[in-house]
């Protein structure tokens, strides 16, 4: 599904003011394929003539300086000097987040260490940032670029002001052109949603609701660039940027990467949805890459594994209107439901020994397995999330809710079954239990569910 929009709304020549990449929690020193997926994504950037590169932070896993280190060696790899192969300047403008300014317990190691390895510490960002990218180190940075004004802000334990930035600066910026954002959140109750923890306090939100042409980019989530929610518009515009390292939120709401799930109720016994995913191989994540006009964004969707578009590009018109097409509220009511086939079937098996996928707080656990096909995209609205409920003499007895397996990856991948586990002791012992599917779009539109057999349990 996409919110793709005719171009003849647009005033332009079609030629972008800007083309621009943006990389989102790329996680140097986490995941071993990160370096690879960064170098992948920098190099398709690079042949589709990107003059600027945001990275919304989390560049770095642990905080190190040898993660950026390592960032930087992969970003002059591609832009040697900060250039192009044709000799031009590409910007890169970038923000921390929390786990580049990582310090768990690091103030119990000498001071020496500290300085060697933590790259928040004292004076090591200014030293790194002019060494590594000849930029100025400050904790709200502003830059021109092809006369179009980015701002971005570091992560909000280093204390950066935007406030005060915007109400000293922000009336020197064209009212006319979109300007740009850049931190490492999602400002409060914007781009997905319950996502949107504000970790700023709701800082960005008083910052750049006066101003309906800011654009703010964002990561922090691991949300994917599938989930429709990416894109915010209220008083100004906030769009998720992505992951770049991971599939974003590729395990099950219980045992998300980021943040729990609003509805989470820490049942008994996680749904672990794709093995693969499971303490396997990385299902790869996500970036953006924009096409700037004066009056519109077109947002690109890339796959960071599979070099694949995440579906159709979102036009997004700027600046913000009360009345847009990318208000939650009106998209939502416009959104189809994902339906199940009608040969679609739940498959239901007693593990008494345990199964492989639980986890290791359940090891061995006698257990339920429940697997059922995907459901199919209905108007290009493909599923995000099932709500699977056990139900005994009519009764709902455990509910659990599950991303849709492959549900975070490119149109043509996503299509797998999703599987789950209810623990024996969450279920009534020696009753007929059915298990009831349904599959949900990122909105939340429902569809039909799809019933198992029942199944007499164990006494």
């Amino acid at each position: 599904g996409g919110m793709a929009l005719p171009f003849d709304l647009f005033a332009t020549d079609g030629k972008p003011l800007l083309k621009l990449g943006v990389l989102s929690d790329i996680h140097i020193g986490g995941r071993k394929e990160a370096p690879r997926y960064l170098e992948n994504a920098l190099r398709w950037l690079a042949e589709r003539g990107v003059e600027a590169v945001l990275s919304p932070g989390d560049i770095a896993h642990s905080g190190r300086i040898r993660e950026m280190l390592a960032f930087a060696d992969i970003w002059h790899k591609v832009f040697p000097g900060n250039r192009a192969k044709d000799g031009r300047k590409i910007e890169l403008l970038i923000s921390t987040g929390n786990h580049d300014a990582w310090e768990h317990g690091w103030d119990k190691r000498p001071e020496e260490w500290r300085l060697a390895e933590f790259l928040t510490y004292k004076g090591n960002p200014a030293r790194i940032w002019e060494e590594q990218f000849g930029q100025k180190w400050d904790l709200v940075w502003r830059k021109e670029v092809n006369g179009l004004t980015f701002v971005g802000s570091q992560w909000p334990s280093l204390k950066p002001d935007l406030e005060g930035f915007m109400k000293a600066h922000g009336k020197e910026f064209d009212p006319k052109l979109p300007f740009f954002h850049c931190q490492h959140e999602h400002p409060l109750h914007t781009c997905h949603g319950a996502y949107a923890c504000g970790c700023d306090k709701g800082q960005s939100v008083r910052a750049l609701s006066p101003y309906p042409n800011a654009v703010a980019f964002s990561g922090h989530s691991h949300c994917s660039l599938v989930d429709e929610r990416a894109v915010w518009q209220g008083a100004f515009t906030s769009i998720g940027a992505g992951c770049l390292h991971e599939g974003g939120l590729a395990f099950s709401y219980d045992n998300c990467s980021a943040f729990w799930h609003p509805s989470h109720k820490r049942n008994l016994m996680a749904p672990l949805n794709d093995p693969a995913n499971w303490g396997g191989d990385c299902e790869g994540g996500c970036f953006l890459f924009v096409e700037v006009y004066a009056d519109h964004l077109v947002l690109h969707r890339r796959s960071s594994r599979y070099d694949l578009p995440m579906g159709p590009d979102w036009v997004v018109p700027v600046p913000a209107r009360a009345d847009g097409p990318f208000d939650f509220a009106k998209r939502s009511a416009k959104r189809s439901a994902p339906e199940f086939a009608a040969d679609a079937a739940v498959k239901v098996t007693v593990c008494p020994k345990g199964h492989e996928m639980e986890g290791v707080a359940h090891r061995g656990e006698p257990c339920v397995y429940v697997t059922f096909p995907a459901a199919r995209p209905v108007d290009g609205c493909r599923v995000f999330d099932y709500v699977v409920t056990a139900k005994a003499a009519g009764k709902a007895v455990s509910t659990k809710m599950l991303f849709a397996a492959g549900g975070l990856l490119p149109p043509d991948k996503f299509d797998r079954p999703t599987e789950c586990l209810f623990s024996l002791k969450e279920l009534p012992a020696g009753k007929d239990v059915t298990f009831e599917i349904v599959p949900r779009e990122c909105f939340g539109a429902s569809g039909r569910a799809l019933a198992s057999a029942p199944l007499t349990l164990p006494a």
